[in-house]
């Protein structure tokens, strides 16, 4: 409810009979996925500022820069003046807090699921004016959604892939219940075999991973110079998971498909399920 009226407060802020058109507003964004959100709506030319991380869609590497994901710059962010900033919580809420302290306008989007991801998209289009062109980009996502459903819903249970998704190799970080991750890769027919990580985002024992034998495999990162596949046969048991024996260990999908929570994951989605059934 805080946030519905929070959303409900932004819009009257920003609405015509508050002076502001849609067309007025200054906004800078310090996360990728904020930025890529605002530009998918209709909001690039109102984008003022965004970080050194945001660079989809390529037109915005030409935008000022208000520093890095972890540091935006606060004085050049107020120097800006704008209307309104699109930032997330978690790492940024330091910096979230000390533009709220200075009457900064800030609206946080750190969606844990789809329907979070949706209702984030739903809310910067009211709050911005841009209402019509967040519910055809919801739409859209949904549709693409649903294909892939329609596809997997064919698929039985007992035929769908054991799939082991790593962030990192060093120490072993996967993805568990409660990440968009997560969620994509059920949508996309597989079975997550670290869905009881402690956290959506966690480390994890390599042995049970070995234990669990996976069918798939998606390095969320490129290994530089080796196979995915050569990389990983060579961890101490590794070479007898079926993923590795049978060639289905994959690095090719690009990370932000996958971990970047605005409107592209549902190519990650559709990516996974190509991975997937191969």
């Amino acid at each position: 409810m805080r946030h519905f009226i929070k959303v409900v407060i932004l819009a009257l802020v920003f609405s015509i009979n508050g002076g502001l058109h849609a067309k007025e507003l200054r906004i800078i964004s310090v996360t990728p996925s904020t930025t890529e959100i605002a530009c998918a709506v209709g909001l690039i030319d109102n984008l003022v500022g965004v970080s050194t991380f945001c660079d989809y869609p390529p037109e915005v590497k030409s935008k000022e820069k208000v520093g890095s994901f972890s540091e935006p710059n606060i004085e050049k962010i107020v120097f800006l003046k704008p209307d309104l900033v699109l930032a997330t919580g978690l790492e940024q809420a330091g910096t979230v807090l000390k533009l709220k302290k200075m009457n900064v306008n800030v609206f946080t989007v750190d969606p844990r699921n789809f329907k979070e991801l949706f209702a984030c998209i739903r809310e910067i289009g009211e709050i911005c004016g841009r209402r019509t062109q967040a519910a055809a980009l919801i739409e859209s996502m949904k549709g693409t959604l649903a294909r892939i459903s329609e596809k997997v819903d064919l698929i039985k249970q007992s035929e769908r892939p054991k799939v082991y998704l790593e962030i990192w190799h060093d120490p072993i970080m996967t993805v568990g219940k409660g990440s968009l991750v997560d969620e994509m890769i059920t949508i996309a027919g597989g079975i997550n075999i670290t869905s009881d990580a402690p956290r959506p985002f966690s480390q994890f024992s390599p042995e049970l991973i070995v234990e669990r034998n996976p069918d798939v495999i998606i390095l969320g990162y490129m290994n530089m110079g080796v196979s995915a596949t050569k990389a990983v046969s060579k961890r101490l048991g590794w070479h007898n998971i079926n993923a590795v024996r049978y060639g289905k260990v994959y690095d090719d999908i690009d990370s932000d498909l996958l971990f970047r929570p605005g409107p592209r994951l549902v190519r990650g989605a559709e990516e996974l399920y190509k991975r997937f059934y191969k």
